[in-house]
C-alpha cells in the first residue's frame, strides 16, 4: 500500500475532484449511479462530495495491490465505483484552483504498460457535522475575525484505489461493476444518494456517439451559416455569382456603394470589362488634372494595345513623384466618437471628405492594367468613384450612359 497523499485539502461547493486531465461535469458523473458521494461517469475523472461546504477537510488518498480490507467503523459513510483514469498520474483538484497534488497510481520506476482499470473506496465520517457552517463550533463563543473554524472541519475522508480484477493478461480488460453504497448514516450522504438516484440514466455510448454527430453537425450548419451572413454583409446583401466571388483586389467598396452596377459590369463580355477599366481610368485622370501630361502617352497606349504598362507607370508611388515633384506622405487622422454616434452612412462620409484627386486617380491606372478584365474594370471605378469623391453619383450616372450593359434596370426594362 502506497500513501499519495494525506493532510488537509480546501474544498467549496462541498467538492473537491481527482481527474487525470478535465474537470467533471456533475451531472455527467453521477448520472446512473446509486452512491451520490463519489461520482465516477465523467471519463477519467471521480468527482468527491464533502460534507462541509466551504473550508478546510482531512483527506487521505491510498494505492493497493489488492483490495483492502473492509471499511473500519470508524468510517460511517463507504462506497464503491469503477475508476479508468487516462493516465498513469491523476490530479488532486480542489473547486476553482490548481492541482493540489499529483497522485501517481502507478510507481514512476514501473512501467506503465495499458493503465489497468481501478475501484475505488470512498469513505467519509463527521458530514453532518461538517454541514454545519460552524462545523460544531458555538458562533456566540467565537471572537469577531476568528476564522479558525474554517480550517478545523470535523468531517475527514478516505480514497482508496485498487485494481480490478481481471480474467486476462492485460490488466486494462478487467470489467468494471457497477457502482455501491456499503454503508449510509448521515443525513447528508442520504440527501446526495437520493440526488443520484433521481438523474436521468447515463446515456449509452451510442448515445454519446449520435449526441455528438448531432452537435457536429450543429456546428457546422452554424458555421455555415455565418459564412453565408458574412459573405451577405461583405456583397451588399446578395450573393455573388461564382465569376464576381473569384476576384480579387479592392472591390468591396464599390460593392457596398453600387451593387447593382457591380453586377452589370461582372456580366459585361471581357472586351467590355476592358473598355470600361481604361475609360474609368481616363476620367479619374481628367478630374485630376493630369490625362493630358504628355509622357503619359505610353501608359494609355498600351492600355489601348492591351499589353502591360510600362514600368515605370506600374507604381502609383513613383506616378506622384513624377506628377508632383515630391514623394508621397501618408498619414492618418482618427476621429473619436461615442458608441452610437458615428454617421448614419460611414461609406458616404469617407467619400465626402477632401481628398487629393491625384492620390485618388493614380491607382486606377495600375488598376486597368490588371490582367483580370472584370476585376481591372472594377478596381479601376473604385478609384474613380474615390476621385470623383462628392461628385461620385454624377461619375455613376455616367457610367451607365457609357456602357448601357451595366445598367440593369434598363437591361430588364428591354426585355420585358
Amino acid at each position: 500500500m502506497r500513501v499519495l497523499f494525506d493532510g488537509t485539502a480546501p474544498v467549496a461547493y462541498g467538492q473537491i475532484y481527482v481527474t487525470s486531465r478535465e474537470l467533471p461535469n456533475m451531472e455527467m458523473a453521477f448520472a446512473g449511479q446509486v452512491n451520490g458521494l463519489c461520482g465516477a461517469g465523467y471519463p477519467g475523472a471521480l468527482f468527491l462530495m464533502t460534507g462541509t461546504h466551504t473550508g478546510q477537510i482531512h483527506l487521505r488518498i491510498e494505492v493497493h495491490d489488492g483490495e483492502p480490507s473492509a471499511a473500519t467503523g470508524e468510517w460511517e459513510e463507504v462506497v464503491e465505483a469503477s475508476f479508468r483514469p487516462r493516465d498513469a498520474a491523476v490530479d488532486l483538484v480542489p473547486w476553482g484552483e490548481g492541482s493540489l497534488a499529483l497522485l501517481p497510481l502507478i510507481p514512476e520506476d514501473q512501467d506503465a504498460g495499458r493503465l489497468p482499470a481501478y475501484r475505488v473506496r470512498y469513505c467519509a465520517t463527521g458530514m453532518d457535522a461538517g454541514s454545519d457552517p460552524f462545523g460544531g463550533h458555538d458562533p456566540d463563543e467565537l471572537d469577531d475575525g476568528d476564522y479558525t473554524y474554517m480550517d478545523q472541519r470535523p468531517d475527514r475522508y478516505l480514497l482508496c484505489f485498487w485494481p480490478e480484477d481481471s480474467t486476462f493478461d492485460d490488466p486494462s480488460d478487467a470489467v468494471t461493476r457497477t457502482d455501491a453504497i456499503l454503508r449510509q448514516t448521515s443525513r447528508a450522504a442520504a440527501y446526495w444518494h437520493g440526488w443520484a438516484a433521481g438523474l436521468p440514466p447515463a446515456p449509452t455510448l451510442w448515445e454519446q456517439v449520435e449526441a455528438e454527430q448531432l452537435r457536429r453537425l450543429e456546428r457546422e450548419r452554424r458555421d455555415e451559416e455565418y459564412r453565408r451572413r458574412d459573405e451577405l454583409r461583405r456583397w451588399g446583401g446578395r450573393l455573388p455569382s461564382e465569376r464576381l466571388r473569384q476576384v480579387r483586389g479592392n472591390i468591396h467598396g464599390l460593392v457596398l456603394l453600387d451593387r447593382d452596377l457591380v453586377d452589370g459590369v461582372a456580366r459585361a463580355d471581357a472586351a467590355t470589362q476592358r473598355q470600361i477599366a481604361i475609360w474609368a481610368a481616363r476620367q479619374a485622370f481628367t478630374v485630376a488634372g493630369v490625362a493630358d501630361l504628355d509622357w503619359m502617352a505610353p501608359a494609355w497606349a498600351a492600355l489601348d494595345r492591351g499589353t502591360p504598362l510600362p514600368e515605370e507607370f506600374a507604381d502609383a508611388r513613383a506616378l506622384w513623384t513624377r506628377i508632383l515633384g515630391e514623394p508621397p506622405v501618408t498619414y492618418a487622422v482618427v476621429s473619436v466618437r461615442p458608441a452610437g454616434f458615428g454617421p448614419a452612412d460611414p461609406l458616404g462620409a469617407v467619400l465626402d471628405a477632401p481628398v487629393n484627386p491625384v492620390a485618388m486617380a493614380l491607382p486606377a491606372l495600375v488598376a486597368a492594367g490588371e490582367s483580370d478584365p472584370l476585376q481591372a474594370a472594377l478596381e479601376a471605378l473604385w478609384a474613380a468613384v474615390s476621385t470623383y469623391a462628392a461628385r461620385r453619383d454624377e461619375f455613376l450616372t455616367e457610367v451607365r450612359r457609357a456602357f448601357p450593359v451595366t445598367d440593369i434596370d434598363r437591361a430588364e426594362e428591354s426585355l420585358t
